[in-house]
């Protein structure tokens, strides 16, 4: 019996993907709140703050915990003081458009068929939903993703406009390492990567390609880098949370997991009434560092925490080991987290996350052996994925930083299935 795509890839993706942007803004509607939650606040008065003439306020008050790629979205709505739920609202359509492009680059390196399915799995992908009616970075971030692959992807099939979109693709780097700063040592390791690439390899021209999309990523964030160095006094520096990451990820304490908490050991609270607060069962075991550490400046306890989670790391390198592991659990399925209840919201992580996991494990290994036939496009795809996910995986993170590999892995898996992989369905019919 032979079964047919043939009829259902036809359509517009702008039209076939349309019912997901209706869904998208119906939940927004829903569950907006006209109240800021958790870090929503933090980014409206970065956006203010730009519109004021600064980013930062000054010393000793110097505040860079995140980059100002969200900001910076968020300013024309903050200028016309929109109100809350219209601002989200752009929510649904980077959502909506992520889809779109994702789509669009699939087709366009592979085929309708791969480009359906997993633009479907995107689409469907309903833990990312529950960022929608809030003003945080996944929704942007999944649209830079997602841009970022529909670029490299022009980049592959159109030869004369080439050079164009790698540099739209190293425009798109730039604008997800402000959004999100970690991808800002992601450009910096691949940049060394691409530069020995160059120097050993006597076929130079595609290590020059892709060392030109890191370097018109590394330029636009330039003036930014400028304006840390101002205040700082440090070269490539994007932001002062890594200390707090890396501290929280070094605890030598067992029964502890590598979860991110604030100064006050309050980040696990309030989300249910129904949990009591673990903050004291953390404080036992942090207070005193956390004291020692309030007494220097603002933009020195970065370097302060830097130093207290070094010397964790080295003195209890195992238990570290053991933070990592919980770590790519908590990347996944959220959990495990430190004197914290369970939360229905982990079941509902497991099935889809247990396949964004085996597809990546399987992904890599066909990957691994089949390594001398990729492409310099697909190796920038699969370099962005396994080094943002690595770095993710030394730092405390949380489920939601996610969404922002999963464009990126599933132009991945598609692109290296079907090159190197064979599917044969066969219906047998009884009698």
């Amino acid at each position: 019996m032979k079964i047919s795509f043939k009829k259902y890839t036809s359509y517009n993706p702008v039209i076939i993907f349309l019912p997901f942007l209706i869904l998208f803004i119906v939940i927004i509607l829903k569950l907006n709140s006209n109240k800021f939650q958790g870090d929503e606040s933090r980014y409206y008065d970065f956006a203010n703050n730009i519109l004021m003439g600064f980013y930062s306020p000054p010393a000793p008050n110097i505040n860079l915990w995140n980059g100002p790629g969200y900001p910076l979205f968020l300013v024309p709505f903050v200028w016309l003081e929109m109100p809350l739920v219209v601002i989200k609202l752009a929510n649904a359509f980077l959502q909506y458009f992520s889809i779109v492009l994702l789509f669009q680059a699939i087709n366009k390196y592979t085929s309708r068929v791969y480009a359906l399915v997993f633009s479907f799995g995107w689409a469907l992908y309903y833990i990312s939903y529950q960022e929608l009616p809030l003003l945080l970075t996944e929704p942007l971030t999944s649209f830079l993703s997602s841009l970022i692959v529909f670029f490299i992807a022009q980049t592959a099939t159109s030869e004369k406009s080439k050079i164009k979109y790698l540099i739209f693709t190293g425009l798109a780097i730039g604008c997800l390492v402000l959004t999100k700063i970690i991808f800002g040592y992601v450009v910096l390791v691949l940049m060394i990567c691409y530069g020995l690439f160059f120097l050993v390899r006597k076929d130079r021209e595609e290590g020059k390609k892709g060392l030109l999309v890191l370097v018109v990523a590394l330029l636009l964030n330039v003036p930014y880098l400028i304006y840390t160095y101002n205040l700082t006094g440090k070269i490539f520096y994007w932001g002062n949370s890594g200390g707090s990451s890396l501290y929280w990820m070094s605890t030598p304490i067992e029964g502890e997991f590598g979860d991110w908490n604030n100064a006050s050991f309050t980040a696990n609270c309030g989300h249910d009434p129904k949990i009591p607060c673990n903050s004291s069962l953390i404080a036992e075991n942090h207070q005193k560092d956390m004291d020692y550490v309030s007494r220097f400046p603002v933009i020195d306890q970065d370097d302060v925490l830097k130093k207290i989670a070094f010397d964790n790391i080295k003195n209890h390198p195992v238990k570290y080991l053991r933070n990592c592991v919980s770590n790519v659990s908590r990347i996944f399925f959220g959990i495990p987290a430190s004197y914290f209840y369970q939360r229905e919201q982990t079941v509902w992580r497991l099935l889809p996350n247990s396949i964004i996991l085996s597809l990546l494990i399987f992904v890599s290994i066909i990957t691994a052996v089949n390594f001398k036939i990729i492409k310099l496009q697909l190796i920038l795809v699969i370099s962005l994925t396994v080094l943002y996910l690595f770095l993710s995986t030394l730092l405390s993170a949380y489920p939601r930083q996610l969404y922002v590999a999963i464009p990126f892995l599933f132009f991945w898996a598609s692109s290296i299935i079907d090159k190197t992989v064979i599917f044969k369905f066969r219906i047998i019919e009884g009698h």
